[in-house]
């Protein structure tokens, strides 16, 4: 059996990235289609979405800290982030499948329902999510291969984006369209949800069980973090404060985005065959920057990297805000290229997650991995509700409804959110991130220090 300390094989690397495969199949397909599903599918109007949005997430996210710390006190046989992605993945398959139906209801009986599923979906979310995700922390307590864990995390859930954004219309279309084609489509993804899960597990498991997690409360000299250690875990972190203001930011503009994409390429431009396209080509040619993102990271610093990387995607965006719709190859090519820019912007926050449970360690003794993850969750949510609302409202205040063609207010609208809104968010973050502490020589010395109080605390003969 391995130390607690013990060094991440490539093996285990792999295995760990598939549940990021697993976790965006099922995320950038809510993200992307539960909107257009709830408005042309289901038939609720693009203001009470926006609302359902709101509510739901936002009940969820203020429930995300205490999954996270409730996942930290976790002790079992399969460990104390292991359990949850074993036994929690159907649940969440399951409820996944209940988003993406729509019974026959009055107007307020469906917007209960999308309510009540939404919640269910959204909190099982978080009890697979938020462990996987803290997996991360102690898979490696090296920087470098804490880097290459998180760029292979994000690289597999790229390639879940691709699978999802590739191939749910015409699996839609397929399966018969309406109703029917999105049931079936979902039950797919849900599928292969569950097993990239358990592939992760498995893999996890020679860092994640119950020796282990002894081995770490012999050397923390204690079973686990009370709730008042996690908080002030939390409320003395001025590095995860920072990131996470920059995140949420973010977050909501690229929900805006996300969620407002089938609209712009579906009425503005006329050709929903380009956002599938869009997706396939920008994810592929992306491939590179998953490789150098460790590389330039370690050189240059994820602080720097994440500012350059913020700069160059406002460029192209604002181009694109000005671009009349009728050059169609023109915003096609620019807007794969922010597309292959996506990696920098999404990889580096999850890179400087771990140095803030570092930093968080070395502050109070306490090596909270889930209830520091936890956090960057609960402020994509918490992003996510704010864009998701942004996007409902803004369609709902010009009118927006569903049909084959929208008057010219709608359009513009439209192209407002997909491209003035990210611009705005990217700028935002850049402020946010110009306090950020943490460099890579700074976290040389967090280390050094957790290391040697270690060293000190550890019990005779351990």
């Amino acid at each position: 059996m391995k130390s607690a300390n013990a060094s991440v094989k490539k093996s285990e690397v792999v295995f760990y990235s598939f549940g990021g495969f697993g976790s965006n199949l099922l995320f950038v397909f809510t993200t992307s289609f539960l909107m257009f599903f709830y408005t042309d599918v289901f038939k609720i109007s693009p203001a009470a979405v926006g609302t359902v949005f709101l509510v739901v997430r936002l009940i969820d996210a203020f429930l995300d800290p205490f999954l996270g710390m409730l996942a930290d006190r976790t002790r079992s046989r399969w460990g104390t982030y292991r359990p949850w992605l074993i036994f929690g993945s159907p649940l969440l398959a399951m409820s996944t499948l209940l988003l993406f139906t729509a019974p026959e209801l009055s107007p307020t009986g469906k917007i209960a329902y999308a309510i009540a599923v939404y919640v269910g979906y959204s909190f099982v979310s978080s009890i697979v999510n938020i462990p996987y995700h803290a997996l991360s922390a102690v898979l490696s307590q090296e920087t470098t291969q804490r880097n290459w864990i998180v760029t292979a995390k994000n690289f597999m859930g790229n390639l879940g984006s691709l699978a999802v954004s590739g191939s749910v219309l015409p699996l839609v279309a397929f399966f018969g369209s309406g109703q029917k084609g999105w049931f079936f489509a979902t039950l797919l993804f849900s599928i292969a949800s569950i097993f990239s899960y358990w592939l992760c597990a498995y893999g996890s498991k020679q860092h994640d069980n119950k020796e282990i997690n002894n081995q770490r409360s012999m050397v923390e000299q204690k079973e686990h973090p009370t709730i008042k250690e996690q908080l002030k875990l939390i409320s003395t972190n001025k590095p995860l404060a920072i990131l996470l203001l920059a995140t949420v930011v973010k977050m909501a503009a690229l929900m805006s985005t996300s969620s407002i994409a089938i609209y712009y390429w579906q009425y503005n431009i006329g050709r929903p065959d380009l956002y599938s396209q869009l997706f396939i080509w920008g994810t592929i040619l992306a491939i590179p920057a998953y490789f150098v993102t460790p590389h330039l990271a370690k050189k240059y610093g994820k602080k720097a990297l994440y500012n350059f990387s913020c700069f160059i995607t406002i460029v192209p965006s604002a181009i694109l805000l000005f671009t009349p719709s009728e050059y169609v190859m023109t915003i096609f090519v620019l807007s794969v290229f922010v597309k292959v820019l996506g990696p920098f912007t999404t990889v580096l926050p999850w890179m400087m997650l771990p140095d803030c449970v570092d930093y968080g360690k070395l502050k109070t003794g306490i090596n909270g991995s889930a209830t520091v993850h936890s956090m960057m969750i609960f402020i994509n949510k918490v992003g996510a509700a704010i864009g998701g609302l942004l996007s409902g409202v803004l369609l709902g205040v010009v009118g927006y409804v569903a049909g084959p063609q929208q008057p010219p207010e709608v359009l513009s609208m439209i192209n407002y959110v997909y491209f003035l809104v990210p611009i705005i968010g990217y700028a935002l973050g850049l402020v946010f991130m110009k306090f950020y502490p943490i460099n890579n020589d700074y976290h040389s010395k967090i280390l050094a220090e957790i290391k040697n109080k270690d060293m000190n605390s550890q019990p005779p003969g351990l």
